[in-house]
């Protein structure tokens, strides 16, 4: 293990790395194939973003450290193989009891991430869902997470949170794979993936991660640059991190 994450679990609560670990037994496919030591760090980093995040709710809806520790894991999960830790504009989460609607918006939402106020907003059945089928392509929680990666790092000054090269790459697959959605060419990815990069890079990854064996096997250039932009491949199930 890192020296880094040996430093930062002696801070941590041994009581709550153990809660997180009970959790994601439950919840986290993900987490319960990790070798040990990565699901120490995986522990760790879970804990940091939920210090660093802010969750809200609606008066009357409970939001319990269970739903907490399940929706931190799913950043956690998508970031394993990057340096960032926790999120430095959408650092608010509000779970809904239910899906949701805007004023002046006839249509309902499960999820979304509010630009104007840095929120990320989900509605906890949806989450539920994206938890409790790990193989469906679907998962809520990695979906609003993949919008707000791409979001932060296009604002971030000096340091990204992709490697430019890495990036570059990634987009130049992604058009190509775009247009095959638009043309029906090809049908393994969410048609919904066709409607903007943003929008494909999130559908993508919902796929990576629960469908990465098939995905290797239908888009290999495009699941190999995912993979390398992510710096990991989850079909290394114990040690899923590149480098």
């Amino acid at each position: 293990m890192d020296f880094k994450y040996k430093i930062l679990g002696y801070f941590l609560r041994e009581k709550s790395k153990a809660d997180v670990h009970l959790v994601l037994l439950k919840w986290s496919t993900y987490y319960k194939d990790l070798s040990t030591i990565n699901q120490e760090i995986f522990k760790i980093r879970t804990l940091i973003f939920i210090k660093t995040t802010r969750f809200l709710s609606d008066p009357n809806f409970y939001v319990s450290p269970e739903m907490k520790i399940v929706i931190s894991s799913a950043f956690t999960q998508v970031t394993f193989g990057l340096k960032i830790v926790t999120f430095s504009k959408f650092n608010t989460i509000f779970i809904a009891p239910s899906s949701y609607t805007y004023k002046k918006v006839n249509q309902f939402f499960d999820g979304d991430v509010n630009i104007k106020t840095s929120r990320v907003n989900l509605s906890w059945p949806a989450v539920k869902r994206g938890f409790e089928f790990s193989d469906d392509a679907l998962n809520l929680c990695i979906h609003e997470f993949g919008h707000c990666l791409i979001i932060e790092n296009h604002k971030r000054k000096y340091i990204g949170i992709f490697n430019e090269n890495n990036l570059e790459r990634y987009k130049n697959t992604a058009i190509y794979s775009m247009d095959q959605i638009r043309t029906m060419e090809h049908s393994f990815l969410r048609n919904y993936g066709g409607e903007n990069l943003m929008e494909f890079f999130s559908v993508s990854l919902e796929t990576f991660f629960e469908k990465p064996d098939e995905f290797s096997q239908k888009l290999p250039k495009l699941y190999n640059s995912l993979a390398k932009l992510l710096n990991q491949d989850p079909r290394k199930k114990e040690h899923p991190k590149l480098i």
